[in-house]
């Protein structure tokens, strides 16, 4: 007996880490971006914005290495802080952790040598915050709920395309998706008793909320549930959880950001200016080319739809069906939703696809597990024959759900998952009848793309995100060096810039006249993935153009 109360806790840790382990792999597989030879096969190409994180994530990562503790001194945050190299465009938590995991992990993956960064070290940044916050997910619904719930809300939010793609880029998404959870899993620690949440509960879910407050600007998405969920639970009795809360929260938020002490006024309100008053972006969205704070109030709702596996879907709608939610369930419906209803509200910036509320997906995963576990357990326990139509139903059911789960689990180990679209509007093709966008992070340009490319190169590029997208490309992706491949903008003078032409399928800036090849051009290489096209390079070397593109 003793030996047997020992093994449990052994095997339950042991497949705690197993499922880690799983996440981790299931995302580090696909995070090479550009070299050739590599054991690691290819993943999605350089997005527009990693060479900032990596940039500013190495540039903390050894400001701490050479002061240590004393980057928190006030004269040396000072001098780390106030340099032109430093960027405040997001608080420094997960860019640093993404600087952290390039220093310590470069070293272990060669083929960049020649590259100021290796992108592929710093993605595992974000593969391991996908893998923690899997962790997390599989061990809340262990402890609040049964293992059944916790496998599955693993396996769910594993077979989520656009978190697993998230997970392979060295962006700020998945540490912002753990540090939510986090925030989540220690206000429900704190408030789901059914006495009032103690200073230290209240000050420890605080802190939580003042990690994710130094991580990214959803960070502010999160006050509104607490004090809507705290409110309704204890009434008056929550003004002082309330307090403690946000004054930890805030604390942490502001001695972990030595920007801020600077100028904290000027600061705090330059950063949250720099967020709501960002540059304005389109968005393609069935058919048409909106401006980010114009588009339909429905997009999100639509989009989430679009890219949440379908069995995930229906196990919320199951959930939503059952009711009678446990307490701990009220306050992760908040937390799913009210992201969702702030950008839904007009005049809200919308962009990138679900990027900005992807927030929601762990609660979602749990949510939805909690769905199907209950509708087993109900067609379980009917004491129909074995071979009746419950039984039927039941066993059916499960088929079902298992096409639906590898159906949409799948496209996690496409290169290109984070521009994938699942069963709940027929995937790919579903989505092109949509006309939903193709891809908003030009990920189709991988190792794959380059080498086909023909060595000395130069090809015009349309469109182009940002001023330094195409420097960045030729610095951080090898295989680029490696074939001399020039790239240029294409300022679309189709009679001066004729030959190579690269046409990245982001729709809500590819001109309409470029979104097919123009006649008389010759495609030479084109990237699909689940028969959308992503990129494609062609020849207008003898192209005629019916209108100036």
């Amino acid at each position: 007996m003793k030996r047997d109360s020992q093994s449990a806790p052994r095997s339950a840790w042991l497949a705690t880490l197993a499922i880690g382990l799983l996440a981790f792999l299931l995302a580090a597989s696909r995070i090479n971006h550009g070299i050739t030879n590599s054991i690691l096969p290819a993943g999605p190409g350089l997005t527009p914005d990693e060479s900032f994180n990596v940039q500013q994530g190495v540039y903390l990562a050894e400001a701490f290495f050479r002061h240590g503790p004393l980057l928190l001194h006030p004269d040396v945050a000072d001098e780390v802080f106030d340099d032109r190299v430093y960027l405040p465009d997001h608080p420094p938590l997960g860019r640093f952790f993404i600087g952290l995991t390039h220093e310590l992990t470069r070293g272990f993956i060669s083929g960049t040598a020649n590259c100021p960064f290796n992108i592929l070290a710093a993605r595992l940044a974000s593969c391991a915050a996908f893998a923690l916050t899997v962790v997390l997910v599989y061990r809340f619904c262990r402890i609040r709920f049964d293992l059944v719930t916790a496998i599955t809300a693993a396996a769910l939010l594993m077979s989520m395309p656009r978190v697993v793609g998230h997970a392979r880029l060295a962006a700020l998404e998945s540490t912002t998706g753990l540090m939510w959870w986090i925030a989540t899993v220690a206000l429900a620690a704190a408030t789901t008793d059914s006495e009032r949440p103690g200073i230290r509960k209240s000050a420890f879910a605080g802190c939580a909320w003042g990690l994710l407050l130094l991580t990214k600007v959803q960070a502010i998405l999160f006050p509104p549930v607490v004090v809507i969920f705290l409110v309704a639970r204890f009434r008056r009795n929550s003004i002082v959880p309330l307090i403690v809360f946000f004054s930890t929260g805030l604390l942490v938020g502001f001695l972990g950001w030595p920007w801020i002490w600077q100028d904290p006024w000027h600061h705090t309100l330059q950063y949250l200016g720099h967020a709501a008053d960002r540059q304005t972006l389109h968005v393609w969205y069935l058919g048409h080319r909106w401006l980010d704070k114009t588009a339909p109030w429905h997009y999100p709702l639509v989009m989430l739809w679009a890219t949440t596996p379908l069995l995930a879907s229906f196990g919320v709608a199951a959930r939503a069906f059952q009711r009678r939610f446990t307490t701990a369930e009220g306050l992760l419906i908040l937390t799913a939703i009210f992201p969702l209803i702030v950008f839904a509200l007009p005049g809200v910036p919308v962009y990138d696809g679900v990027r900005l509320f992807l927030v929601a997906a762990p609660a979602t995963a749990v949510l939805s597990a909690r769905g199907l576990t209950l509708l087993w357990q109900s067609l379980s326990n009917n004491k129909a024959r074995r071979h009746g139509p419950r039984q039927i139903l039941k066993y059916g059911g499960l088929a079902l759900a298992a096409v639906l789960f590898l159906t949409d689990a799948a496209a996690t180990l496409s290169p290109y998952a984070i521009s994938r679209y699942t069963a709940g509007v027929g995937c790919g093709p579903g989505a092109e009848q949509l006309q939903l966008e193709s891809s908003y992070w030009a990920d189709g340009l991988n190792a794959d793309f380059w080498k086909q490319i023909p060595e000395g190169s130069k090809v015009f590029v349309a469109p182009v995100s940002h001023q330094f997208q195409l420097t960045d490309l030729e610095n951080l992706v090898p295989v680029i060096q490696e074939r001399s491949i020039r790239l240029s903008p294409f300022e679309y003078d189709s009679r001066e810039q004729r030959g190579f032409l690269l046409l990245i399928h982001r729709l809500a800036d590819l001109r309409p006249s470029l979104q097919s090849p123009p006649s008389g051009s010759e495609v030479l290489v084109t990237v699909e993935s689940d028969g959308r096209v992503l990129a494609q390079l062609v020849d207008t070397t003898h192209a005629t153009w019916v209108e100036r593109p």
